[in-house]
């Protein structure tokens, strides 16, 4: 566990410096954020062109489906997710909770249909809140978020972020160019919707529509979903009006 530690302290270290971008101010509480002309530019873009006229058409058309067809393409999508978890986990040192995400793998894909079925859901010791990537595995050897990013259709993100998605390619990539790798972009998608109709059942939107600042106050509920992804949800809520189903649903 030691070892592992300090393997990831130095391996990206760079990314911990890149962190201290994104400090609350100490006198007036705001956060720091140097890309924020850029950022607003894609917020507007994202916010305002994007969902509206093809993110939110595309989720109000998921939930007209049966829902089992939809649920089952987003456990299914989800379902490829767990290997990606499994040794996020094991690079934390959690050998308990990796097992969670490889025997909910194997049960899923086998008796699951390729995993349409969510079977090990039904069993309280494999029911998980959220899938494990590396940014959430740097996060919890206290890697700092690092930069706020806002980019065209990939939406937020952070330096961390980034970097734990390019890691977390790099343990796909060998599936993907298997089976082609078009496919991924119809499990992204899945995902991307079916996140985006959830969303739309939860008071998270309203509080966009009815804020002062949505640019903020998304900034802020995200920040806050990384450090509750990062400490397992062992952290204090902090008052941002959104319930733990709402950070949840923040991608």
């Amino acid at each position: 566990m030691k070892k592992i530690s300090l393997f990831l302290t130095a391996l990206f270290s760079a990314v911990a410096l890149a962190g201290c971008s994104n400090t609350l101010d100490p006198v007036t509480g705001e956060r720091n954020d140097p890309l924020q002309g850029f950022n607003r530019t894609m917020w507007d873009f994202n916010y305002k062109v994007l969902d509206p006229y093809l993110l939110k058409p595309a989720a109000k058309g998921w939930n007209a489906l049966p829902d089992p067809l939809t649920t089952g393409l987003s456990n299914a999508a989800n379902n490829l997710d767990e290997p990606v978890s499994f040794l996020n986990r094991l690079w934390e040192g959690e050998g308990q909770k990796a097992m969670v995400h490889l025997n909910r793998f194997i049960i899923n894909s086998t008796f699951g249909l390729g995993g349409l079925i969510d079977w090990a859901s039904y069993s309280d010791p494999l029911k998980i809140e959220h899938q494990r990537n590396f940014g959430d595995t740097l996060g919890s050897y206290g890697v700092n978020p690092g930069t706020y990013i806002v980019l065209p259709v990939y939406n937020a993100t952070t330096t961390r972020e980034l970097t734990g998605a390019l890691v977390d390619s790099v343990y796909t990539y060998p599936f993907w160019h298997w089976v082609g790798g078009a496919w991924s972009l119809v499990k992204y998608g899945v995902q991307e919707v079916d996140t985006r109709a959830k969303a739309m059942n939860t008071n998270a939107e309203a509080l966009l529509e009815q804020s002062a600042d949505p640019y903020i106050t998304f900034r802020e509920a995200y920040y806050q979903n990384l450090e509750y992804r990062a400490t397992d949800g062992n952290v204090k809520a902090k008052e941002t009006g959104l319930s733990e189903e709402d950070l949840n649903s923040i991608d």
